[in-house]
């Protein structure tokens, strides 16, 4: 399968985690000065966050991957920045993962989607991961 992106241990592929859609944000923080019968000037204050939405499919009963996304849980709630790089090999960064919403739709008898859509939304870190962060991540994991 081709690589699309990956997102600390996790891989996003053609299938079984599809992603469909990268949103990225970029831009400046502004202050903005009240003043008396004008529009209000922005003072330059430096980079606001760098935001990333991953958005994507999954058909677990076609293809799998449901224990892939119960790892990209697990790593939401642990709070350690993650690496993102892209398929061509272009290295992103650290990222944090804020959010990861999921939908599921045309339920099985067991209430698991046979369709899940989902998004994953990631904030930019100046620094990586510590290795105590990384240790408590993996021991949740297994």
């Amino acid at each position: 399968m081709s690589t699309l992106m990956s997102l600390g241990g996790i891989v996003f592929e053609v299938a079984p985690i599809n992603l469909h859609e990268i949103e990225t944000i970029v831009g400046g923080d502004f202050a903005a000065k009240d003043v008396v019968g004008a529009a209000r000037p922005r003072e330059f204050m430096g980079e606001a966050d760098t935001t990333i939405t991953l958005s994507g499919k999954m058909f677990p009963q076609k293809f799998g991957g449901l224990s892939g996304f119960t790892a990209l849980q697990f790593m939401a709630q642990a709070g350690i920045p993650q690496m993102v790089v892209q398929g061509s090999g272009a290295v992103w960064g650290f990222y944090i993962i804020d959010k990861v919403t999921r939908k599921d739709t045309y339920l099985d008898a067991g209430g698991v989607g046979r369709m899940i859509e989902f998004e994953v939304n990631l904030i930019r870190s100046p620094v990586g991961p510590s290795i105590s962060g990384m240790m408590s991540q993996l021991s949740r994991l297994f």
